[in-house]
């Protein structure tokens, strides 16, 4: 299931989805570093953890599998904005992978011996994958439409955006299976590889802002977005199981599905809305919010339709997806010249994600933490 690795770009996407301001003054440099920490769950149909009551059927015996899988990431993101007017910004975000970990466990049912099915299963999924280098590449526009931003502090209390961005894909996708490309026990080592990207290119439009109001000389912010993502129809590596049908050889396999296939991400639709307090003037504000996904199925076109159906969805898989977060963060600024620490202006960050439970579906549930400063540069 191949698909289960998108949630990778949901996850480093949505670790630094908030910031103190949607777009930054006219000739102004904000660069940005986050480092980010994430374990998470695979949850299934019914929003527990796990995909569960696989039927399967070899030689003549009935099986049924229940399935596990837990990712751990870290990693780092690089952002660099720049403000061509004081209602358009240009934004970079450069993703690094650490370190990307899989663990994939199973649970065999039958009324016969289960060791042979087990075999094979190790064969096709190794319990431990791991890997690390670029993700994928965002470059994109945020434009004020409406209002003033919250920085201005002065007219209209409140301000609309737009943004159109493209997420390219730097990120390594799934290698090709080449049938002399084994380890020393005859796996192929596309069996062990866990890619970083999908391959294909994202694009995505958004629509969000903010209202704010000053009480008793604090800030109070409630900032909403919401965006939608189309994909790129593009070729990539088939990933290979047996699950599918009653053969287990993998060079039959890959003949009847091909050595490429044209992948189709389904469409995304993206809600959130922040509330973020201040708690000390101009210096410290606490933010917490709801974020929530959904997701087209996926379409895939091979030399085998049944492949194509049973890829998108089977029993108790769909490629639909569904994913509600929650999160809460502290910013400190360093950013007022008049009560300014240091020569450099900062800010630092400091948050912590986590999946909400039976709001989830089909993804997995990442509690994650972050830690981001940013600075501020003038330049004419």
């Amino acid at each position: 299931m191949n698909s289960k690795i998108l949630f990778l770009f949901i996850l480093l996407s949505t670790l630094v989805l908030s910031q103190t301001h949607f777009t930054i003054p006219q000739n102004v440099w904000r660069l940005s570093f986050n480092q980010s920490i994430a374990s998470g769950k695979w949850i299934g149909h019914d929003g527990e953890k796990g995909l569960k009551d696989l039927k399967y059927k070899l030689k003549g015996i009935d099986y049924s599998i229940d399935q596990y899988w837990e990712h751990a990431l870290n990693a780092q993101e690089f952002t660099l904005e720049y403000g061509f007017s004081d209602k358009s910004t240009f934004i970079i975000q450069v993703p690094i992978v650490q370190k990307f970990n899989e663990d994939h466990a199973w649970l065999i049912f039958s009324d016969s011996s289960t060791v042979v099915l087990d075999d094979i299963m190790k064969f096709y999924f190794p319990n431990n994958k791991s890997n690390s280098g670029l993700g994928n590449v965002t470059v994109g526009m945020k434009k004020l439409f409406i209002g003033n931003p919250a920085w201005r502090g002065e007219g209209r209390k409140y301000s609309i955006y737009g943004g159109l961005d493209a997420t390219f894909p730097f990120g390594q996708s799934l290698k090709k299976y080449y049938p002399k490309d084994i380890d020393d026990n005859g796996i192929p080592n596309q069996f062990k590889h866990l890619p970083i990207s999908n391959g294909v290119t994202k694009w995505r439009g958004s629509l969000f802002g903010e209202l704010y109001r000053k009480i008793k000389g604090r800030l109070i912010n409630i900032n909403w977005s919401f965006s939608l993502s189309s994909y790129n129809r593009e070729l990539i590596n088939p990933s290979y199981s047996f699950l599918w049908i009653e053969e287990t050889g993998i060079d039959s396999i890959s003949k009847v599905i091909g050595n490429a296939v044209l992948f189709e991400q389904g469409k995304q639709i993206s809600l959130s809305i922040q509330g973020q307090l201040e708690l000390w003037p101009k210096r410290m504000f606490l933010s917490s919010g709801m974020d929530w996904m959904k997701s087209g199925r996926d379409q895939y076109f091979s030399n085998s339709d049944k492949w194509d159906t049973w890829m998108s969805s089977n029993n108790n898989y769909d490629t639909k997806k569904t994913l509600s977060t929650q999160f809460i963060k502290l910013n400190f600024l360093n950013i007022d010249p008049f009560k300014q620490y240091g020569p450099i202006p900062f800010e630092l960050e400091f948050g912590i994600r986590w999946y909400v439970p039976y709001l989830t579906y089909h993804t997995f549930g990442y509690t994650s933490s972050w830690l981001k400063i940013s600075s501020y540069f003038q330049a004419w």
